[in-house]
């Protein structure tokens, strides 16, 4: 939404969000030793925000210059929206191993269709740990309301 409307820049946003903002998880996957509930790396954490987000991003942009934001709006954003739950995290590392607890946060992980093993692991856990907070999904349900609203702005349904 913060591109010209046109689409060409609607692919490049999907296509950059996709990789950005979701691809990012596969970290997961490549992180054997850590227990199931904590599978982010450092590349999920702010500084890996700075380390790897703003050169690639600056490297991107020039190529395109919209490539900037396309990079930058969906890495900051999966990281913040990771803060948000209540993952335990790790602000410094790979620097240092200072730890956001688990539990602060605002929003539980959910699955939004179906439940998956960890969702249900998440449940038993929040349960045991007595750990406060929303799905998720409700934060996703505000997302996709939002995103439509913005989408009408833009393209003057709505003045």
């Amino acid at each position: 939404m913060l591109l010209k409307p046109s689409l060409t820049n609607l692919a490049l946003t999907v296509l950059f969000s996709l990789v950005f903002g979701v691809l990012i998880d596969l970290d997961h996957v490549f992180n054997k030793k850590a227990p199931w509930y904590h599978k982010r790396t450092w590349v999920q954490e702010p500084l890996g925000l700075v380390i790897i987000g703003l050169p690639l991003a600056y490297a991107l942009s020039l190529v395109n210059k919209d490539f900037l934001i396309l990079t930058l709006v969906p890495y900051s954003s999966h990281v913040l929206l990771d803060y948000l739950c209540v993952f335990e995290a790790c602000p410094l590392a790979p620097f240092s191993g200072l730890k956001k607890r688990e539990g602060l946060g605002v929003f539980i992980p959910d699955d939004l269709f179906a439940k998956s093993e960890n969702t249900k692991r998440w449940a038993q856990r929040v349960r045991e740990k007595n750990i406060r907070g929303v799905s998720e999904n409700y934060f996703t349900a505000f997302n996709v309301a939002l995103l439509t609203l913005v989408a009408l702005l833009k393209l003057g349904v709505l003045p």
